[in-house]
């Protein structure tokens, strides 16, 4: 039995043209990420067949053939169109920061948390203390898991860098405590319903996978680092604190410098874009979760 190549010089002129014609540019970000030339300035397809793609590049001010393989062996002209889109989507996974494709593609996640009543009277100043101390009594369960999950994973080599000295907010969380709850704070508190499911994912997926460590992570502690900075301000001006009552959300180093040393970790972060894919979407469970646990404090409102 004989079979037709699906690649006839006929197609792949087809194909070519419609590239260069229509996706000039789509052609050079994939050449620029998947192929190699970092400074190419432009690239024209030449020609395809089963197992790849060709380009003509000029690049830094060389004439450079690039070839880019196929993820698998091609058997049909209409399969071509699929991995053309397949690159294009993976060279922009690639391009873009992934610290800025985790914030774009969770932002309307993290809105969720602002607008529950208990958060709207907290960053309007009418909480009483008694109110305000229940916060910080439930986000002591959720901190004091996820430091033990660092320590459980500070040998490995992508999540311990996550640990940034200086991070940490337990010991400031319990000195809060102490001023709101008593020295007998740790036998005032205990977990909600809200606090413990989010608990209990936290031990589900932050202690073997480092993705979902770096998830939760990064949602508490750039919070902490971000909004956290204003909402600290207004707690202490609703209760004339300086900085006893207010540790939590004090870090001896900016802020700014911090997240940008964050941020970085994350660009720099040796993960596949499916498995980026999946950060982000733990990324979204945890903003759930926190919101559930801020939606839960609605009921000391009274």
């Amino acid at each position: 039995m004989t079979t037709t190549d699906p690649f006839t010089p006929d197609v792949v002129a087809a194909i070519a043209r419609h590239m260069n014609d229509d996706h000039a540019a789509d052609s050079v970000l994939i050449v620029r990420t998947l192929g190699g030339e970092p400074d190419a300035e432009s690239a024209a397809m030449t020609g395809l067949d089963a197992d790849g793609a060709d380009f003509a590049v000029r690049a830094g001010g060389r004439d450079v053939a690039v070839r880019i393989p196929w993820s698998r062996r091609l058997t049909e002209r209409a399969e071509v169109r699929a991995e053309v889109v397949r690159m294009y989507q993976e060279a922009r996974r690639t391009a873009e920061p992934f610290s800025v494709r985790l914030r774009t593609a969770t932002r309307a996640d993290h809105g969720d948390t602002e607008s529950t009543p208990y958060m709207t009277a907290l960053l309007d100043g009418r909480l009483t203390p008694d109110q305000y101390g229940a916060l910080i009594g439930q986000l002591h369960f959720v901190y004091d898991v996820l430091e033990r999950a660092a320590d459980h994973l500070r040998d490995d080599p992508v999540a311990a860098r996550f640990d940034l000295a200086g991070l940490r907010r337990l010991p400031g969380l319990e000195a809060d405590l102490v001023h709101f709850h008593g020295p007998d704070w740790a036998s005032r508190i205990e977990p909600g319903d809200a606090t413990a499911a989010y608990c209990a994912r936290l031990r589900e997926v932050c202690f073997g996978w480092p993705g979902g460590f770096v998830a939760h992570h990064y949602t508490r502690y750039l919070g902490d680092l971000s909004g956290g900075q204003a909402i600290g301000a207004r707690v202490a001006r609703a209760y004339g604190l300086d900085r006893d009552g207010v540790r939590f959300y004090h870090f001896d180093e900016k802020p700014k410098v911090l997240k940008d040393r964050y941020r970085a970790l994350l660009d720099a972060a040796p993960w596949s874009p499916a498995e980026q894919d999946r950060v982000i979407g733990e990324v979204r469970t945890a903003y759930r979760l926190n919101a559930d646990l801020a939606a839960a404090l609605d009921a000391t409102l009274g």
